[in-house]
């Protein structure tokens, strides 16, 4: 998950910033290039001897065996545990993780924001599966107890497939995990054979209604939505998840303006909000929502996230379908 930087004084910014985390964490298995990369030995299997991959921080992590106890520190990171067959390797997750299933009645060791320490270390794990940004000042934490940790913070589509990879060879499962990593990519590959020769189009995706704020440069939604065949008017505002005016949006005018729903966004009628009747992307019927956890969840199901962008994007381009 990006770091996000609004553009405020130093108490509206930590609230603002706890606002956005949680509506994302509330947001971080299969059904269709990041900091990340790896390094692993040829196998990861049990019997292959130490695992070593570079996670999302760019530390590398390194396991004498494929992990057995696996704590989550964000959805994201228990999505991507799941699809690629760690299910039965995790002991604990957030109060935020409710996909699959079965992550429900994980045990918990607190929210995204403020896990646990103590709980962490209580479960005993040989993997914790972090995330970037607010959680960064845990990895030395954890460490220091002798725990390793593997950050999950791509900034690419791409990245995500990445990270996906790397959980595969520290669970021993990665097999698994490159079906999932080739549903993603056939996800990419149809997107791209429909929108890739059509013409950018100016597109914006709010993330968060009230203060209106957005997707910027340098994050995976950025980048997904030019796989899509937007160009991502937000990223102009700055990178992570940055505040945008209305003024500038009115000035930009959006031909196409995406809006993520769900536990803690409701963007309800974008369309009588004031003065937004006035954009283009309003006036030719080019307002969507969609579910949240497709887009800001950076797992598996990024991949049908990035099928509805293109139809949203380029609706012509799946005409009859």
């Amino acid at each position: 998950m990006s770091t996000i930087r609004p553009r405020r004084g130093p108490a509206a910014g930590i609230l603002l910033a706890a606002v956005v985390l949680a509506v994302l964490a509330a947001i971080g298995l299969v059904a269709c290039g990041s900091s990340a990369s790896t390094t692993a030995s040829p196998s990861a299997s049990a019997a292959a001897g130490p695992i070593t991959v570079t996670d999302g921080a760019g530390q590398t992590v390194t396991l004498r065996q494929p992990a057995t106890r696996i704590v989550s520190l964000a959805p994201a990171n228990t999505e991507i545990a799941y699809a690629v067959g760690a299910g039965d390797k995790m002991v604990a997750g957030t109060s935020y993780d409710d996909y699959p299933a079965a992550a429900k009645s994980l045990p918990k060791v607190g929210d995204f924001a403020n896990p646990s320490v103590e709980k962490i270390a209580s479960f005993n794990p040989d993997l914790v599966l972090a995330a970037g940004g607010i959680q960064a000042s845990l990895r030395s934490k954890l460490e220091q107890l002798g725990m390793q940790v593997y950050v999950v913070d791509p900034t690419t589509y791409g990245g995500v497939m990445t990270d996906v990879t790397n959980v595969g060879k520290l669970a021993g499962t990665s097999a698994q995990a490159q079906q999932v990593v080739d549903t993603m990519q056939k996800a990419q590959a149809d997107v791209q054979a429909k929108v890739g020769s059509l013409a950018k189009v100016t597109t914006f995706i709010e993330i968060y209604s009230k203060p209106l704020m957005t997707a910027g440069k340098g994050t995976f939604i950025d980048d997904m939505i030019t796989l899509a065949g937007g160009t991502n008017i937000g990223a102009a505002a700055g990178t992570g998840f940055p505040s945008f005016s209305s003024e500038v949006l009115f000035k930009d005018d959006p031909a196409v303006y995406i809006a993520d729903s769900g536990s803690m966004s409701d963007p309800g009628a974008i369309s009588k909000r004031p003065g937004f009747s006035n954009l283009t992307a309003v006036k030719d019927g080019h307002v969507y929502v969609i579910e949240d956890n497709l887009i800001a969840r950076p797992g598996p199901r990024l991949c049908e996230g990035l099928q509805e962008l293109a139809r949203m994007i380029h609706p012509e381009a799946y005409a009859g379908q």
